[in-house]
């Protein structure tokens, strides 16, 4: 075993995101709502001028909040990032405020390949690591690229780093 050495790096893909498209896309057609149709519906003198305004332009509000929330999802599965080295496994998340973890490959019990169908056309899945850490006693690399290839990277790692720390799990 290299020490310093980063023997996976990766990223989940954006089809974690996946059902935030497809609202963005059943929402874009309220675009062409035009506001005479909307105005049909408001009772004339009962609503101030001022608010009718807004009314009228509400499904342009409703869908620009869909693209900033989108954009924000996007942006949030951007940052996020998973490493593993010879002695820990690293996640790193989050856009304005970065958060670290580390799990010491040693703690590691047992591992999970999950494959959803949307995931396979992919070639993704989402590898799930039960650990021993009072912190993290279960961690999800999500919509990773070839999860069995990780896992079986990982598994060697583990099994070599408790030998190495001489580490004997006893249920």
């Amino acid at each position: 075993m290299i020490e310093n050495t980063t023997y996976i790096q990766c990223r989940p893909s954006q089809l974690v995101n996946l059902g935030h498209f497809i609202t963005v896309l059943l929402l874009v057609p309220l675009l062409f709502i035009p506001g005479s149709a909307i105005r049909e519906f408001i009772p004339s003198g009962f609503i101030p001028d001022t608010i009718e305004v807004h009314i009228v332009r509400l499904p342009f509000y409703v869908v620009a909040a869909a693209f900033l929330k989108l954009g924000y999802h996007v942006l949030k599965i951007r940052c996020t990032r998973y490493e593993i080295n010879p002695g820990e496994l690293q996640h790193s998340s989050g856009i304005l405020r970065r958060k670290h973890g580390y799990i010491e490959l040693y703690r590691i019990k047992d591992f999970q390949v999950d494959r959803p169908l949307v995931y396979r056309f992919f070639g993704l899945g989402n590898l799930i690591v039960y650990t021993s850490d009072k912190t993290t006693p279960v961690f999800r690399l999500e919509a990773v690229r070839n999860p069995e290839e990780i896992y079986t990277v990982l598994r060697g790692l583990v099994e070599l780093n408790r030998r190495e720390k001489h580490v004997f799990e006893i249920d």
